[in-house]
């Protein structure tokens, strides 16, 4: 699915490709931020298909890849506001938490866009079906952002935690592709 750089004509496809990035330079190892980041931004790129039309895509499966997404993203929000608890700066968690806490919302947003999105499926051009679009990119994009955000912030608060705390979480980088 991220084999190749998203065209400009698909933005979902585009947050979700700049996601994948993201992450994939951390090795999901012990890290259950990252593996709920990669399959949100597995999820997202699938959103995108289904968008676009690709793939046979009917309403419930759209509506249905919203939910997941939605779930995936309240791990990432549970998993970061745990981490939080246990970090001994003050100002890195409360970086982090509010930093997360936009995401259970724009998730919530997103399964709604969704189920608007599938009831205009086989409305392809009216202008209803292009303001939904619209509204779904943008939160998409918002979605992707935010979560990128917040990995970025847990990977800084991680560093202040306690190691008798009982939370591990590994941040390791993974080699560049070039240097194999």
């Amino acid at each position: 699915m991220f084999l190749h750089a998203p065209l400009p004509n698909q933005p979902i496809m585009m947050a979700a490709h700049g996601l994948h990035q993201e992450v994939r330079q951390w090795s999901s190892k012990d890290n259950d931020i990252i593996v709920a980041a990669k399959k949100m931004a597995v999820l997202m790129g699938r959103l995108s298909q289904l968008v676009r039309g690709e793939g046979g895509s009917s309403k419930r499966d759209l509506i249905s890849c919203a939910k997941s997404i939605a779930e995936a993203s309240e791990e990432v929000t549970r998993l970061a506001k745990e981490l939080a608890r246990e970090c001994t700066d003050k100002r890195m968690r409360t970086n982090l938490l509010q930093v997360c806490e936009r995401i259970p919302t724009i998730g919530t947003q997103l399964k709604i866009l969704s189920t608007v999105k599938a009831t205009m499926l086989g409305a392809q051009g009216t202008e209803e079906d292009q303001e939904a679009t619209d509204m779904l990119v943008g939160n998409a994009q918002n979605l992707m952002q935010s979560v990128k955000e917040t990995v970025r912030a847990a990977e800084s608060a991680s560093i202040k935690i306690r190691t008798d705390a009982g939370i591990r979480l590994r941040w390791v980088r993974r080699q560049p592709w070039y240097q194999y």
